[in-house]
């Protein structure tokens, strides 16, 4: 069987790809649309809105957010990633994409309303001054509120989110995951239970610019799980983190999706190579 394998990377590498949407403003937000906000432990998730034919992937560049930490926020993904529109996803938001007051060229073609939506216990006084450090006469005004009488699920518009997505420099430096503390914990995991080996097609997003997480996705490995992917053709070896099953739109052939960071530690040059698994079902 292995000694088929070269004559058919011709082939794989032919097969057709996934669609991914585009990271533009125009296809993932648009002016007419509008984003909810909550706040949960002091921190900020937009409520996106799901539109037909966008994926983890264009919303990760979009939102200059990882796929790990998009399924890290909305675990029903884990099992099932694949985006289904209209329904609205979990993004960490930080203050500096919050735009809450118009100054000066304000240009309402470049923005989308945010609305905050009051959560039960929470006074309007509460909401402006600790989250949003904005005077309660502004959320008033912009709200034709008559008096600060507020009530769960109420929709209070308190700024804007710019089309373009967000800039990198917004969001905080993480904490790189180093290769050997993943092997540690496949190491672990192996002993306890024997790891399956496989092997096949393996995939990553070339053109994608994803922070430097080393995760995968597949079809049987426990999730959270640590896998073992090495790559015949060099012997290297990358240990990375499962963190759903492979969304619906991939080929059925295709074993394992590894991120940007675990591809180049595999020494990939293609966006389809032939791998071996070991993982923990």
């Amino acid at each position: 069987m292995l000694r088929c394998l070269p004559a058919l990377f011709p082939l794989l590498m032919l097969l057709p790809l996934p669609v991914y949407a585009q990271s533009g403003g125009s296809t993932v937000l648009r002016t007419r649309d509008s984003l909810l906000l909550v706040v949960e432990d002091g921190e900020k998730f937009l409520l996106h809105p799901v539109r037909s034919r966008q994926t983890l992937f264009s919303l990760g560049r979009y939102y200059y957010i990882s796929v790990e930490d998009i399924v890290a926020n909305n675990t029903d993904l884990e099992d099932d990633p694949t985006l289904k529109a209209g329904t609205r996803i979990r993004i960490p938001v930080p203050n500096k994409a919050i735009r809450r007051f118009k100054g000066t060229n304000f240009n309402p073609d470049e923005w989308v309303s945010i609305y905050y939506v009051v959560q039960p216990g929470e006074n309007l006084y509460h909401i402006c001054k600790r989250y949003f450090e904005m005077d309660v006469k502004e959320i008033k005004t912009r709200n034709r509120l008559k008096s600060d009488n507020i009530s769960p699920g109420q929709r209070l518009h308190i700024g804007w989110f710019g089309i373009e997505g967000i800039h990198p420099d917004w969001r905080p430096a993480k904490k790189t995951v180093q290769l050997s503390e993943h092997k540690q914990v496949f190491v672990e995991e192996s002993e306890d239970e024997t790891a399956v080996e496989s092997q096949g097609v393996c995939q990553w997003n070339k053109s994608g610019k994803e922070s430097s997480d080393l995760y995968a996705m597949h079809r049987t490995a426990k999730i959270g799980s640590v896998i073992s992917v090495t790559n015949p053709m060099n012997n290297k070896t990358v240990y990375a983190r499962v963190i759903s099953r492979i969304p619906d739109g991939f080929e059925k052939n295709l074993e394992v999706y590894v991120s940007h960071e675990a591809a180049k530690k595999l020494g990939a040059v293609d966006e389809r190579f032939f791998v071996k698994v070991k993982y923990m079902k």
